[in-house]
This record gives structure tokens, sequence and C-alpha cells, in this order.
């Protein structure tokens, strides 16, 4: 099946093949919700990588419902296949850092909500903070935004598991995001970031006091 997708997803997208790209996505997304994440999970991820380049052309199509498919299949991916995804994080990271900064709307919400469900499934990396540093630095606002609910997802998922962050350099870059974020010059990011940083308090006092 992923072998006969590939062809749509070959080269620009046109009149001719859109639609195609768009049924084989939801084709994809029917397979999560049937047995592939349990019975194939090996060869359902295997196939995914080969055909990640055609899945990330669906998410940045300019085309809504293209995209919109193209979101979704990532997000139920995270949440069937968790860590096993992460050899596919960091390129899907780069692409939809992009994509949250769009000046569609619904693009970059989408976007949004993408990256959170991947913070909330795959194996915490330092990388990942990286990512969320670069958007608290971004020009375009919305990933700003965007970015202190990046923050509140990965510290609740590691509130457990505090050395990730401690041992990584992790916690060095969540401070610099809820420094930079309580410092921005517009007020929505800087109301968000206050959550985040109350949020943090929680869990290392001395650090927040500081």
């Amino acid at each position: 099946m992923f072998r006969e997708m590939q062809m749509w997803f070959d080269g620009k997208e046109t009149e001719q093949n859109w639609l195609k790209r768009e049924q084989s996505i939801g084709k994809l997304r029917r397979l999560i919700v049937g047995n592939a994440a349990s019975d194939y999970r090996e060869d359902y991820i295997n196939g995914a990588r080969a055909l990640l380049d055609g899945i990330i052309k669906a998410m940045t199509s300019l085309r809504t419902s293209l995209s919109k498919e193209g979101c979704a299949l990532i997000q139920e991916m995270a949440s069937a296949f968790g860590p096993q995804m992460d050899s596919m994080v960091e390129l899907l990271m780069q692409t939809l850092l992009k994509l949250s900064a769009a000046t569609k709307k619904i693009a970059s919400q989408l976007a949004s909500q993408t990256i959170d469900v991947i913070l909330s499934k795959v194996t915490y990396h330092n990388r990942l903070m990286q990512h969320i540093w670069g958007a608290c630095q971004d020009k375009n606002v919305q990933p700003r935004v965007y970015a202190t609910g990046w923050l509140k997802t990965i510290l609740k998922k590691e509130e457990h598991h505090k050395s990730h962050l401690e041992h990584t350099g992790g916690l060095d870059l969540i401070e610099k995001c809820i420094k930079k974020g309580l410092a921005d010059a517009n007020p929505g990011v800087k109301e968000k970031m206050r959550s985040v940083y109350w949020q943090f308090a929680g869990m290392w006092p001395a650090r927040a006091e500081a």
C-alpha cells in the first residue's frame, strides 16, 4: 500500500494528484484506527518513514483539507506509536515550526496542535527544547504564543523525570524561554508565559526564585 501511494507524492502538487494525496493520507489514518498499530507496527512505521517526504508535502499544502489530513495523520501516529516516531521528529518539527508561523490561521493552529501531540508522546530529547527556544525568538508572534503551550506540555510530561531536563541542558533552555517570554513586547505572549513560570516554579522552586 505504501509503495502504491509513493507515486502520488512524487514531484509537485497538481490538479491531477492532490486528491489522490488526500485519499492516501486518509487511508493511512484508517489503518491506524484499524489494527495496523497493534499487528503491523514495524511495517507501518517503516512505510511511513519511507513516505515521510510525501506526508510533509501534504502537511504544507496550501489546500486546507490536505494540510488538515496530513497534520491529523501525524497526531494519530504520535499517539499510536509514541517513541517509535523518534527518528522522524527532527524533520517534522522543522516543518511544523515553519507552518506554525504561517499567515493562514487554520494552518498555524493545526501545526501548533500537532507539535503539542508530538512533544507529549515521543522521547524527550534536548533538540526538542532547542526548537522551542527557536520559536520563542521567532519574529512572528504566533510561534512565540504557541511556544508557551509547548513548554507546558514538556513540563507536564517530564514532571516525574526531572533529571531528563536537568542533565541535558533542557532546564537552562526552559529558563531562557521563560525569561524571554516574560519580557516579550507582545502582551499575549507575556501573559501566557506567566502561567508557564508558575508551573516551572512548582517543579524547581529554588531556580524560579533566582
